[in-house]
């Protein structure tokens, strides 16, 4: 690709504009894009395309994220704490021992997300989507739920002491959760 010699240039790109980076990505949609251990903590990037980049460890923490596209993406181990991701989508994402400590992730949508042993704490989840997730481990503790969707969750060990929600509403198998 003429003019882009690696993740510096992606990099570049997305620090130059949410605009000029998902160009970059809707022209070379083949293109792997590995911002691994990036750092773009406090930046504001709603709306950004992570469509299935690699940014594990990456720390996205207090960053603006709403509406940002992460499906497919592997933030495994990222930092996210406190991060604005309102209506953001992470269908499919590897999330596994993820921090989302104090994210609002209210009405994004986490279909199918592989979320194991991550850190939800003081989340604002509320109508969000996360229906087939593997919560398996997470630490929901002191978050809010409430209208979030969870069919055929799995919840076990999962950790919701303390957290707001409606039991009615959860249309998954609690067996094995924490639950007060």
């Amino acid at each position: 690709i003429a003019g882009l010699s690696g993740m510096t240039d992606v990099l570049g790109l997305l620090r130059e504009s949410v605009e000029a980076f998902n160009a970059f990505r809707r022209t070379h949609p083949d293109v792997p894009v590995d911002l691994t251990g990036v750092d773009l903590s406090g930046l504001t990037l709603p709306g950004a395309d992570f469509r299935g980049v690699t940014l594990f460890e990456a720390n996205l923490a207090w960053a603006d994220l709403a509406g940002a596209r992460f499906d497919g993406a592997d933030l495994r181990r990222s930092t996210l704490e406190g991060s604005i991701l309102t209506g953001a989508t992470f269908d499919t994402a590897r999330m596994d021992y993820a921090n989302l400590r104090s994210t609002r992730l209210r009405g994004a949508t986490l279909r199918q997300v592989e979320l194991r042993w991550a850190t939800c704490q003081h989340a604002d989840l509320r109508d969000a989507v996360l229906d087939g997730a593997n919560l398996r481990r997470v630490v929901f503790s002191d978050g809010d739920l409430t209208g979030a969707s969870f069919k055929n969750a799995n919840f076990a060990e999962a950790d919701l002491r303390w957290t707001t929600y409606r039991i009615e509403e959860i249309e998954s198998d609690l067996d094995g959760a924490c639950l007060r």
